[in-house]
């Protein structure tokens, strides 16, 4: 049961992980290749790329888990006295759950919008590059939006004697 829950908490790194694992023994292999037999492996830049773009978007993924793994230009709000920096980064967060709904939609249509192409020495369809794309945006979706049920019970529970310090 154990595995199963770290599983669930790990999913994202493991895919991530594994993309990029896969990406770099490819490419390493395809060096090698070329290196002693002049010669390479067709598929090998296909898989790379796919690698790559799993990678990056899974990874942005894991990044939104924990507040603060994405960049952001907090400065200006952590000069406000607490309830108002609170009620700001509540808005931020209900702004961003509403960009990554709607990037998730778009990155779906995207994505089924090429189920017909397929790549060239591989022959699978467009959509495997594309999907992470809408997978990245419902995964920050979700932990986007358990940030807002937190920022909700952190506005709820404002100390009157902090009103005037700012918040780190």
């Amino acid at each position: 049961m154990k595995l199963f829950r770290w599983i669930g908490d790990h999913i994202l790194e493991t895919v991530s992980g594994a993309a990029f694992v896969i990406m770099i023994s490819v490419v390493f292999l395809n060096v090698i290749l070329r290196f002693t037999t002049g010669r390479s492996l067709v598929w090998s830049e296909e898989v790379a790329a796919i690698g790559f773009i799993w990678t990056i978007f899974m990874g942005a993924a894991v990044c939104c888990k924990e507040r603060g793994g994405l960049i952001s230009v907090d400065i200006l709000i952590n000069l406000f006295p607490s309830k108002i920096n609170k009620t700001a980064t509540l808005i931020i967060d209900i702004a961003q759950v509403a960009i990554c709904v709607v990037m998730c939609v778009l990155g779906w249509k995207f994505a089924m919008s090429a189920a017909n192409k397929v790549s060239l020495s591989l022959q699978l369809p467009y959509t495997v590059y594309d999907i992470p794309i809408a997978i990245s945006f419902a995964f920050m979706t979700y932990y986007t939006a358990k940030r807002v049920a937190e920022d909700l019970k952190a506005f709820k529970t404002v100390p009157a004697e902090n009103e005037g310090e700012n918040v780190e």
